[in-house]
């Protein structure tokens, strides 16, 4: 990983003292990243190109560095794999996330280590939350693996999609409303009318998250699901205020669902051809 590029919702380090809470300037502030209690988020780790094709280790900890378990075979058979990138000099781990690898982890913060044999990498901490079902969830991903000069976001062979939980409430929407036209003879005539419905909600995100939601703009297909709701993104915007401190942000998001209404206006038409005859009235209760 590029420093200061994260790619992955749950991001690796090459070293434990690149995790976010022990930056010197963080104090040891962990701001959770939500997680199911028998899962894995979904994650890619970007490394450089060699034959090894397995992962040799797998094993938690929590917050403290306590040793939890070996969950090597867990994790290699619930998906785990390596896509090859030879001709770009890299390769890609892919973890899509989609079964379970613990029994039920207690309430708490985490982090993992992984290993191919040559190289060993340290997960962002994490955090365990029993009753996933409160929490936003967004999901986003691409019809094709997304390559950068920072590296490839994988999408095919295998199939992955980033899914991240937040602890937000979505607000009551707002209702944006375009309108063009025209005087005519004292009157406005609209050529073309726009309504819109529009969400917003607010969260807390360190420097690596912001990194990785920056794409769900750009993903082909996006979705949150809230309080059993689902809303498919048409557009998705972040706007980030740094806190005092500096090492978590205040964020809104706003994000627009498939609820566009447009008209073209009947009264400009009719304005066009100078009819404003008695029977415009039955003319339009026709269209």
């Amino acid at each position: 990983m590029i420093p200061n590029n994260n790619l992955s919702v749950l991001p690796w380090y090459t070293s434990i003292e690149q995790q976010n809470a022990r930056k010197w300037w963080v104090y040891g502030r962990v701001y959770p990243l939500y997680t199911p209690a028998t899962f894995m988020l979904p994650f890619q780790i970007i490394r450089e190109h060699r034959a090894g094709s397995t992962i040799t280790l797998f094993q938690l900890f929590d917050k403290s560095g306590h040793y939890i378990g070996n969950f090597t075979q867990q994790i290699t058979a619930a998906g785990l794999s390596i896509k090859k990138f030879e001709s770009l000099g890299y390769d890609v781990i892919v973890f899509q996330g989609n079964f379970q690898i613990f029994d039920l982890l207690q309430n708490g913060q985490y982090y993992a280590l992984l290993s191919d044999g040559t190289e060993t990498w340290y997960s962002e901490i994490f955090t365990v939350v029993n009753d996933i079902q409160p929490y936003l969830k967004i999901t986003w991903w691409d019809l094709d693996d997304f390559t950068m000069d920072a590296g490839t976001i994988v999408y095919t062979n295998p199939a992955f999609k980033n899914v991240l939980y937040l602890q937000s409430d979505l607000a009551k929407p707002e209702y944006p409303f375009e309108e063009e036209g025209e005087i005519r003879d004292g009157y406005f005539f609209p050529t073309k009318q726009i309504s819109e419905k529009r969400y917003r909600f607010n969260f807390l995100a360190s420097e690596y998250l912001l990194d990785v939601m920056r794409f769900i703009r750009m993903a082909d297909f996006a979705e949150i699901e809230y309080h059993g709701q689902t809303y498919s993104l048409d557009t998705f915007l972040i706007t980030p205020e740094w806190e005092d401190n500096g090492d978590v942000a205040a964020v809104e998001a706003v994000f627009d669902t498939a609820t566009v209404a447009k008209k073209i206006g009947l009264g400009y038409l009719k304005a066009q051809r100078g009819d404003f005859s008695d029977d415009f009235n039955n003319d339009f209760n026709n269209q």
